[in-house]
């Protein structure tokens, strides 16, 4: 029988291209019959930073082997190729991973296919979305094609992905657990916002939280993401007081929690502390709208630039953040014309929640789009599950294992050993 896979080929070593084209030549002579390759990719290392930039490449490929016998031809391969033992994740002559089975899922002690990272490694998911475009993948039953975007590494990749005309896909997320499932996701950026307030301490309003909260968590995620783009909010009062308080708790967050970006929220009275950061090396994400931190004044999380006159003194501050050096902006509960209107005047993306489609990206809380609080769901929050209903239903069942003495079973417990 023959089966069809997708190979994905790196190299860091001296001649990374004579070494792709050698592993090409070692699977040819092992029974492969290459359908498709991709163009060659450069890309940045991942986790070991101090090292060459690798070359990759994807090839669709046909063969009777299965899939722990190619495994062993790849291993083959790389040896014959010249690949030396270093450390993990660092310098490879060549590493060749299979990413992709034709007839679905397969799991050994030695082999996982799908590989886990398919859609966190931007390059796989762009050879993906070119070798089988109309494939959907097994875990989450989306396209690969709709995956194979440009990813965020760096501040500069946010405008890239505006001009790009794709959309920024976000997520707030404030632990370890969760961040380590995103980090198998290709959303692109990570938001830990003062939203812990009332989605982790359960406060009212996110006006108690601290910059010593938000750096605990913003710690936790960064150790979960490693690579990924996160940015960190500023909580209240700890930029209000001026342009040297900003400065310094701006810097706490990228020094201690290293994060790659601040966020604030308000207009032209932060127009100068928005400067000051930036000349300080330090990217700022705005926030226009409702703004959560003037939530008394306010009189509640009510839709803000409602008139036309508070339309356009949105669309002036939004252009004054823009002109002070922030790099993107969040518009929250404002209607979706002014939104789409706000992401077409500015340069920079403007990413919504509660905004309507017409920004350039979106934003939404992990545990909303999640459906962990089936009691929470203003309207514009959808669930893309519901994951309260799972977790109740796990923790009754648990408890009645335990009442009836069915959990733990013998499997699941330690016996002596037999003297």
């Amino acid at each position: 029988m023959t089966y069809r896979y997708i190979l994905v080929l790196g190299s860091n070593c001296a001649d990374r291209g004579a070494y792709l084209k050698q592993a090409i030549r070692l699977l040819e002579n092992n029974r492969l019959k290459i359908l498709r390759s991709t163009a060659v990719l450069k890309t940045a290392p991942i986790l070991v930073r101090n090292q060459q930039s690798f070359l990759n490449q994807g090839l669709l490929v046909a063969t009777d082997h299965r899939p722990d016998e190619l495994l062993g031809v790849t291993r083959l391969c790389e040896q014959q190729a010249g690949r030396r033992q270093r450390i993990r994740y660092g310098p490879r002559e060549i590493d060749i991973d299979i990413v992709w089975w034709s007839e679905g899922s397969y799991t050994s002690s030695e082999l996982t296919i799908p590989h886990k990272y398919n859609r966190a490694r931007h390059w796989v998911r762009r050879f993906m979305a070119e070798l089988l475009p109309q494939e959907v993948d097994n875990e989450t039953g989306v396209q690969y094609m709709s995956m194979g975007v440009k990813p965020i590494q760096r501040v500069q990749h946010f405008l890239a992905k505006k001009q790009a005309g794709e959309k920024i896909a976000m997520v707030t997320c404030y632990d370890y657990t969760f961040a380590r499932l995103l980090g198998r996701t290709s959303v692109d950026c990570v938001l830990v916002g003062d939203s812990l307030g009332n989605v982790i301490q359960g406060e009212r309003n996110t006006l108690p939280v601290t910059l010593e909260d938000i750096i605990y968590h913003a710690r936790a995620v960064r150790r979960a993401l490693p690579d990924a783009f996160i940015i960190g909010d500023l909580p209240f009062l700890s930029y209000q007081t001026g342009v040297a308080g900003a400065i310094a708790s701006a810097g706490q967050l990228i020094k201690e929690a290293h994060c790659d970006a601040v966020k604030l929220e308000g207009g032209m009275y932060f127009l100068e502390t928005v400067q000051a950061l930036n000349e300080c090396g330090i990217p700022v994400m705005g926030h226009l709208g409702l703004t959560p931190q003037w939530v008394l004044r306010f009189g509640g999380h009510r839709l803000q630039a409602k008139t036309r006159e508070a339309a356009q003194r949105l669309l002036t501050e939004a252009q004054a953040l823009e002109n002070a050096g922030c790099f993107a902006l969040v518009l929250e509960m404002v209607p979706a014309s002014v939104a789409a209107q706000c992401s077409k005047q500015l340069t920079i993306p403007v990413i919504g929640i509660g905004a309507g489609a017409g920004t350039d990206g979106q934003v939404l809380v992990l545990s909303d789009l999640l459906g962990l609080d089936p009691d929470f769901k203003p309207r514009f929050v959808r669930h893309f599950a519901r994951l309260s209903e799972q977790v109740i239903a796990a923790v009754e069942q648990y408890s009645a294992a335990v009442r009836e003495g069915s959990f733990p079973s013998p499997e699941e417990s330690f016996q002596n050993p037999v003297e």
